[in-house]
């Protein structure tokens, strides 16, 4: 292997090593100002306003395996955030939407958290924020092409 391409691995490796635990800091915060545990929050942060879910959809956008959403689901139902309606079609899976409730909090976390964001993006110039953002984009591409390639039919973690 390339020596130059096996540095920049080790950079990229460490990078995002140290990101990953700096966001993980971030959302655990966040989550706790908001009285949500940090999976609740993260289930919540990609649920769209008016769309009704699978729970294996869910799962699989969330890279969990059904048992695992279906505990962070049970949390989202009791705080009445979400609402679980047995399926029409087939009674043994269920559909998730967001209750009123949840809409708002919803619209409230996306609010927060994209201030947040615009906080620590006056921390550089605006060339620098356009280069972070193509970075991020280019990163979040790879690795979604590789998750793809080597876990095509399967969800990720749990």
């Amino acid at each position: 292997m390339d020596k130059e391409i096996r540095a920049q691995a080790v950079t990229v490796s460490d990078l995002t090593f140290d990101l990953l635990r700096c966001c993980e800091v971030k959302e655990k915060m966040f989550a706790k100002e908001h009285n949500l545990k940090v999976a609740e929050f993260r289930c919540l942060r990609i649920m769209d306003y008016d769309t009704v879910y699978s729970v294996h959809d869910l799962a699989m956008s969330m890279k969990l395996s059904a048992s695992r959403l279906t505990r962070i689901i049970d949390g989202l139902v009791a705080n009445d955030l979400v609402k679980r309606v047995q399926s029409n079609e087939d009674r043994r899976y269920s559909n998730i939407s967001l209750t009123t409730k949840g809409r708002a909090v919803v619209q409230k976390l996306q609010d927060e958290y994209t201030k947040i964001h615009l906080e620590m993006l006056t921390y550089t110039n605006a060339d620098n924020r356009r280069e972070i953002i193509r970075g991020i984009s280019l990163m979040h591409g790879i690795v979604q092409t590789w998750l793809d390639k080597n876990f095509p039919f399967q969800s990720v973690g749990g």
